[in-house]
């Protein structure tokens, strides 16, 4: 199994440091928990400064500035290579985070394709291109991590392999159907791409064919988030349903409790507050005082009370 190495970094101020790692921790459970047994791959995803990234790791940034068209998304650099991927800031970043990261990991460069009976009248067998959040990537479809909102992902069932269930969060009807505000990309035999686009009531469109012919450099990926440059900052910028809203109020509420359970527990357990109701610990007979070079075994504290009981019954 290939394990990617990535790096959730900023280029806006406007995140604060313990928001990006939270945003990492979520989308980290997401790999783990959720897209590894069904994709198969793997990935480390670490917060970290953009003037501290590490090696190796691939950068996921955020960013407030660039407004170029074909700017967000997946890019290799121009001297070595090396991937990048840029997402836009927005109240909920984090949607597009897991967006771009779920869809890198699976196919980087948007170049492989799965056959499948088209869904344009005129067209036979065509290739559909292994976009997993694409389908399903409209808010509506987003779920909850600690908290964190994060994107519905395709199964491979909706690519074509056995199973009934077409994306995590079953937005996704049937195969190689887009869920509302969803797209699916597809090379036809014509050697054009054409586009199936869901509008929010979940009526499907048909967009094409768009030649791939005279990209030059830029990776197929790119050309299709070219064909849709509004579909990141829209994703960030996107109000969350009512669903979602409760569950953020229902995780606050959730880790409310968990942190006030631990701490009123340090509190009493260690002196430095008394909680109503609780009952107190034994009173020491005698107050110790031990040295400064530690504190005396248990076995040794054992010793002392048994002595001392011996001394009161004499």
């Amino acid at each position: 199994m290939i394990q990617h190495y990535v790096a959730l970094t900023t280029l806006t101020d406007r995140i604060r440091p313990d928001e990006l790692a939270a945003v990492a921790a979520a989308l980290q459970t997401q790999v783990m928990r959720d897209f590894e047994p069904e994709w198969g791959v793997a990935a480390v995803v670490a917060a970290a400064p953009f003037d501290a990234l590490p090696a190796g790791y691939i950068p996921l940034i955020v960013h407030d500035t660039l407004e170029a068209d074909g700017s967000n998304g997946f890019h290799r650099t121009r001297g070595d290579d090396t991937p990048y991927i840029l997402v836009p800031y927005g109240p909920n970043w984090s949607l597009a985070a897991s967006h771009e990261l779920l869809r890198m990991l699976v196919n980087p460069t948007g170049s492989a394709r799965r056959p499948g009976r088209a869904c344009m009248p005129g067209q036979a067998m065509v290739e559909y291109l292994i976009d997993v959040c694409a389908a399903c990537q409209d808010v509506s479809a987003a779920y909850l991590i600690d908290g964190v909102v994060v994107s519905d992902f395709c199964t491979r069932a909706f690519f074509g392999a056995p199973g009934q269930t077409y994306s995590f969060t079953a937005a996704v009807a049937s195969q190689f159907t887009p869920a509302v505000n969803g797209v699916v990309t597809w090379l036809a035999d014509d050697a054009l791409l054409y586009q199936a686009r869901a509008d929010r009531h979940g009526r499907v469109r048909v967009h094409g064919g768009f030649s791939p012919a005279n990209r030059a450099r830029m990776l197929l990926r790119e050309l299709v988030d070219m064909l849709m440059p509004d579909r990141l900052p829209r994703l960030s910028n996107a109000p969350l349903t009512g669903r979602l809203v409760e569950a953020v109020q229902d995780d606050r509420r959730a880790r409310l409790a968990n942190m006030t359970r631990f701490e009123e527990d340090i509190a009493w357990r260690f002196g430095h507050a008394e909680l109503v109701g609780a009952v107190p610990p034994r009173p020491a007979r005698r107050q110790r005082v031990y040295a400064a070079d530690g504190a005396r075994s248990g076995q040794n504290l054992a010793s002392d009370e048994v002595a001392m009981t011996a001394r009161t019954a004499s």
